[in-house]
């Protein structure tokens, strides 16, 4: 009997899914609007790798889906809150509200089933942020230094100074990135900060070289007909050699400033075995326990949410239950700029790893508490 009494109560109610089929069509119209939005931001660099680079339709589609891929961690809980605050918009301004509560429904039981509900959220999150995202951002970048490689030179601009590229400064007169040709070369290499040096050449090419890694990059400039500017900052001395050709291996390792493995690629696992290895107070430390603590603190939003969304969802005002979104926006604004506060604290030493990327997470739990307890019906 017990049992069954159990999963009686356990079985959802009409109202459960009720409420539950008001804020699905929301939350995935949402995910579906923000992902497309974020791609609009993407099309003209998707573009490029179409047009410059002459990528296939399947790497340009596979390099899509990585791009939203690793937006989904903020998609899923701000569509969250958007269906929230827009599913109970409309059951307060139907007067829906009134008629449960008549039927003896408080807000905490309609909250019930969307505390379920954001528990699945929750746990989509945490596994984005875990594994797919790191997944999906190493594969990119993947993919990105594959492309590159195959049109190296249409990463440097025709007739401007094009920094970064393989930590050199280069400008070229004529560019042609069908045939990684370039015309007029100039190049000034400070890789070595006492010997910097200074290359002008009539032309260039760029090779593609097959790096040692696959977050490596690795190029062959190879300059004809020119001049090479050394100057030794410690003896004093400069020194101008001509050449007929002279070839320049550009290498990035993997890990390397540019090349690179930041701590959001990094899997959960390895990221467990690099905070294993650093000490609590060194940098890579702090650095690597902050990003295990920020993954944690961003999925877990949903929850509050839920709260935070029927609080203001329910508000009377029509201007405030109209303006999902914006008010979806200021939370956003609101739980960000604290974490990014949150982020140099933690690094300059002020802040406990822990205590510090949740700490949006108990600003925006006080205020979901307050205006849950506030909320009019």
């Amino acid at each position: 009997m017990r049992i069954e009494r159990i999963l009686n109560f356990l079985k959802p109610k009409k109202i459960d899914l009720y409420v539950v089929t008001e804020v699905i069509g929301p939350f995935f119209g949402g995910l579906v609007f923000f992902i497309f939005i974020f791609l609009m931001f993407q099309a003209l660099r998707l573009a490029e790798f179409f047009i410059v680079h002459g990528v296939s339709a399947w790497t340009l589609g596979k390099m899509t889906m990585l791009l939203s891929l690793s937006f989904l961690p903020v998609a899923l809980p701000v569509s969250f809150l958007i269906a929230v605050l827009t599913a109970f918009g409309r059951l307060s301004s139907d007067s829906e509200l009134v008629a449960m509560k008549a039927n003896g429904y408080s807000l905490g039981r309609l909250a019930a089933p969307l505390v379920a509900f954001s528990v699945i959220v929750v746990t989509l999150s945490i596994s984005l942020n875990l594994e797919w995202v790191p997944w999906g951002e190493t594969n990119f970048k993947r993919t990105l230094i594959k492309v590159g490689n195959t049109k190296a030179a249409s990463q440097i601009r025709e007739g401007t100074f094009t920094s970064g590229f393989f930590d050199l400064l280069v400008f070229a007169d004529k560019v042609d990135t069908r045939t990684n040709r370039m015309k007029h070369v100039f190049i000034y290499d400070e890789r070595e900060p006492k010997n910097p040096l200074a290359v002008v050449a009539r032309t260039g090419e760029i090779a593609q070289v097959k790096s040692s890694s696959e977050l490596g990059s690795a190029a062959l400039m190879k300059l004809y007909t020119g001049t090479i500017h050394s100057n030794d900052i410690e003896n004093s001395t400069y020194q101008k050699i001509g050449f007929g050709e002279y070839r320049l291996f550009l290498k990035i390792d993997e890990g390397a400033a540019d090349g690179t493995t930041k701590p959001h690629m990094i899997p959960y696992k390895e990221l467990l075995k690099k905070i294993a290895e650093h000490k609590p107070n060194t940098f890579f430390g702090v650095e690597f326990r902050g990003e295990l603590w920020r993954r944690y603190a961003v999925a877990m939003t949903p929850l509050i949410f839920v709260f935070l969304g029927i609080g203001f969802g329910t508000i009377r005002t029509r201007a405030i239950r109209a303006g999902s979104a914006l008010i979806a926006l200021v939370i956003l604004l609101i739980y960000y700029g604290i974490q990014t506060w949150a982020t140099l604290a933690l690094q300059r030493g002020q802040l406990p790893p822990a205590f510090a990327m949740l700490l949006p997470n108990i600003v925006i739990a006080l205020l979901a508490v307050f205006s849950f307890r506030r909320a009019t019906w």
